[in-house]
């Protein structure tokens, strides 16, 4: 590939044709000539040079494309930069939410992982409104029997199945609660050293 110079843009055959002063035509192979050849012909080589290795999560890859004059180069290369802070907050919200979402997917409870995504908490709800109804009535209702996350059916009683509908109301505030803090704490972070630092497991 090669660079027009005062055209500024890219020229990607590897033959040129030349028109003369007196009409006539010359062609070249482009790729025979060198730097100066090429100047003459109001070209440049164009170099391409290698992606840097650089941390996606915390910088941007830029495209610097430039002309060197002196050489007849036209470099094409790529300069990892640092992403801004806001930038950086942005990507640690997001990873804040994805993690909360998993697990507000599953809650572990009683040696037992059971599925409480938005579904299962309204059909928890729903059996929770039933006992309470039967109770208000005086009525016995027989123990219940739910699937965990592996659809293995496990049984409770009435009082086990209240129990276990208020630890999935506390887990899931919990979880909700925790994110707003971290959330609260990205916001408010002034640099990238801070932002490194919040996390949702404790690593310490």
């Amino acid at each position: 590939m090669f660079y027009q110079i005062k055209e500024k843009k890219f020229y990607y055959e590897n033959t040129f044709c030349q028109k003369l002063e007196n009409g006539g035509e010359n062609f070249w192979i482009l790729t025979n000539l060198d730097n100066e050849d090429l100047r003459k012909l109001d070209l440049a080589k164009v170099i391409e040079h290698e992606i840097p290795e650089y941390d996606k999560s915390t910088q941007n890859l830029n495209l610097v494309q430039a002309y060197d004059e002196v050489k007849n180069e036209f470099n094409i290369s790529y300069k990892a930069e640092l992403k801004s802070l806001e930038e950086l907050k942005e990507l640690k919200l997001k990873e804040l939410k994805a993690v909360k979402e998993e697990k507000l997917l599953f809650m572990p409870y009683k040696n037992t992982i059971f599925q409480i995504d938005t579904d299962a908490k309204i059909n928890i709800s729903g059996k929770i409104s039933e006992i309470m109804l039967a109770q208000l009535n005086q009525k016995t209702l027989e123990d219940i029997s739910w699937i965990d996350k592996n659809n293995k059916a496990i049984t409770f009683t009435t009082s086990e199945f209240l129990e276990f509908g208020v630890s999935v109301a506390k887990y899931t505030e919990e979880v909700i609660f925790k994110n707003n803090i971290l959330g609260d704490k990205v916001k408010n972070a002034s640099s990238l050293e801070e932002l490194k630092k919040i996390q949702w497991e404790n690593k310490e």
